[in-house]
């Protein structure tokens, strides 16, 4: 079978639209028509080598479609399911998907480093015969793809798949983070750094939990506003003053919880100046994995928390229909976030605009 891709051959370079030949699903795989996907930040980290996978590989993550054929064994879904993949192959074997936390399955890292699918094999070739591989396992960045079925999740066949999309990583990283990695409470307060995808999608949940104060950080005037229009009750420029002291003087002594979305060392390190004492700093932002942080130690014996939030915590199976659900009725608003629709062949352009901060999500349809 052939499917158009876009393809990365070298950090830093472009991404190379072609035509490639998929091998069917094997057992316990599904085949998937990609209807869209989102372009998330971290496929700009993967381009640029801040993050590191194995190359040459069909990039993207945030994607939703309809499952076209399944291999031997798969239960969860069926062909004609409307699906949105995850980032998490919930192999459903190792200790912490045993436990209930497939968020943090053993499989995540293999697949994210090899770029290959959980027997290690990859199902695309190039016209020369070079094996190609695709990111996390799910490669969205494409018309069709074999995946693992335990990253499809069967949601409501009525929500428009070219918005529901963003499920897949950034409003589940975001809103999750929100309302499973801490227990935010009605009345709470919290402040979100960086507005983009993963931040909207914070301040969003931290609106569905009820939080009586959420205030918005981000240098960008329209996504400050976006945010007040999607929950924010305040918003700050960082570049105007000391960004920890205007939180204190909206929310005295700190916050609840302060959220860092933008994987930054220097943020990383406001929010855990931001949280009160009792309070929590939840990093959701990934960062380079040879960041190192300082943090003043007094605020330890304050009982400061300081937790990180991997995919928001989230069960794929039992959250991904249920943020779906919440699009549904209006109250987890995604249209708002994005920014336009593009075809496949305006991949770098889009990504160019990702890395220069411009909009919020753009996303890929595909025919």
């Amino acid at each position: 079978m052939k499917t158009k891709a876009a393809v990365l051959y070298e950090i830093g370079g472009p991404l190379v639209i072609e035509e490639l030949e998929l091998s069917p699903p094997q057992a316990g795989e599904v085949l998937i028509k990609y209807a869209a996907s989102g372009i998330c930040h971290s496929d700009v980290s993967f381009r640029d080598g801040v993050l590191e996978t194995a190359l040459p590989a069909v990039l993207g993550h945030e994607g939703s479609g309809v499952i076209e054929a399944v291999g031997d064994g798969v239960t969860n879904v069926k062909v004609g399911d409307h699906v949105i993949v995850s980032l998490t192959p919930q192999c459903g074997e190792c200790l912490f998907c045993k436990e209930g936390k497939p968020f943090l399955c053993a499989q995540m890292g293999e697949v994210i480093w090899k770029a290959s699918l959980l027997d290690g094999s990859k199902r695309l070739k190039n016209a020369k015969g070079d094996e190609i591989g695709q990111l996390v396992c799910v490669g969205t960045f494409a018309e069709r793809a074999v995946i693992p079925a335990g990253m499809a999740s069967k949601i409501n066949p009525d929500a428009p798949l070219e918005t529901v999309c963003l499920i897949g990583c950034g409003v589940t990283t975001g809103v999750g983070a929100a309302l499973n990695t801490v227990k935010m409470e009605v009345g709470d307060s919290c402040a979100v750094i960086g507005c983009g995808g993963v931040g909207l999608s914070v301040i969003q949940g931290a609106r569905i939990a009820g939080a009586g104060t959420i205030i918005a950080i981000d240098p960008v005037p329209q996504k400050r506003e976006l945010a007040l229009s999607l929950g924010a009750t305040h918003a700050i420029d960082p570049m105007v003053g000391n960004v920890v002291k205007e939180v204190k003087k909206i929310q005295r002594g700190g916050v609840h919880y302060a959220f860092e979305a933008l994987g930054r060392k220097d943020t990383i390190e406001q929010a855990w100046s931001m949280a009160r004492a009792t309070g929590t700093a939840v990093i959701v932002g990934v960062p380079s994995p040879d960041t190192v942080l300082e943090l003043p130690v007094l605020g330890f014996f304050g009982e400061k928390h300081f937790k990180g939030s991997a995919y928001g915590t989230t069960v794929p199976s039992r959250d991904i229909p249920k943020f779906v659900d919440l699009y549904m009725k209006g109250d987890l608003r995604l249209d708002d976030m994005i920014t336009s629709h593009i075809r496949l062949e305006d991949i770098n352009d889009a990504m160019a605009e990702m890395t220069r901060g411009e909009g919020v999500r753009t996303v890929i349809k595909y025919d």
